[in-house]
């Protein structure tokens, strides 16, 4: 009989065998989602979760160090910009209230959608968990993804029974060019009553990538 250790040895083994290797990146493009804590609180009070518009309301974008980017006043769900070299757009896009372990505080988590051109493009989702607590909102969680690109399915989605939220981001296989982005990785989270923790990721072939015939591993 083999000793208790080499058995256990041997299941780990046997896992780790059985585990696909990551996909690699382009030198030049890491993985493009982040998730971020930024714990912005807004000026003001409520009473109720319910009674905010973020339709017209300040979005606030933090980058991948949780620090403060962008400030867009949305007005009917709409922002737009217009220079000469420069163009920006965003939209908002859904609301989901959510559960939380107790009724203080009132969580909701909040969908928009941002694009950018100058010189080249880019289109962006981003999902903010914003919590009312003691009258006070605050954003406690952001995560934004990379939509430039063809998925062939959406690019986020919600199930509010199962509290599952599901991003397509950008993944740039070696090779690949700003334009023609050839995977994506598919990213499942689920709302524990405070935040969203990531329960599932794995790498597909975007649409691009299928037509072109492109492998996700060399």
């Amino acid at each position: 009989m083999l000793p208790l250790a080499m058995i256990r040895l041997s299941c780990v083994i046997l896992i780790l065998l059985a585990q696909s290797p990551p996909v690699p990146y382009s030198r030049d493009f890491g993985p493009t989602f982040h998730v971020v804590s930024p714990r912005y609180v807004y000026p003001g009070s409520w009473q109720g979760i319910g009674e905010v518009d973020f339709s017209n309301s300040t979005l606030r974008v933090f980058n991948e160090r949780g620090k403060p980017e962008f400030r867009f006043k949305l007005r009917n769900g709409r922002f737009e910009k217009r220079e000469a070299t420069y163009y920006v757009s965003v939209a908002f896009e859904s609301v989901h209230y959510l559960d939380s372990h107790d009724t203080n505080p009132q969580c909701a988590l909040v969908l928009f959608d941002l694009f950018e051109a100058a010189g080249s493009s880019s289109r962006s989702g981003i999902a903010q968990v914003i919590e009312l607590a003691n009258n006070r909102l605050q954003i406690t969680q952001q995560i934004d993804w990379d939509e430039h690109f063809q998925a062939g399915s959406p690019y986020v989605s919600f199930d509010g029974r199962t509290k599952r939220l599901t991003i397509r981001s950008a993944h740039y296989l070696p090779g690949d060019a700003h334009c023609c982005v050839s995977a994506m990785d598919v990213v499942t989270f689920r709302w524990n009553g405070t935040r969203f923790l990531q329960k599932s990721f794995r790498t597909e072939l975007s649409a691009h990538g299928k037509r072109e015939g492109k492998k996700l591993r060399p």
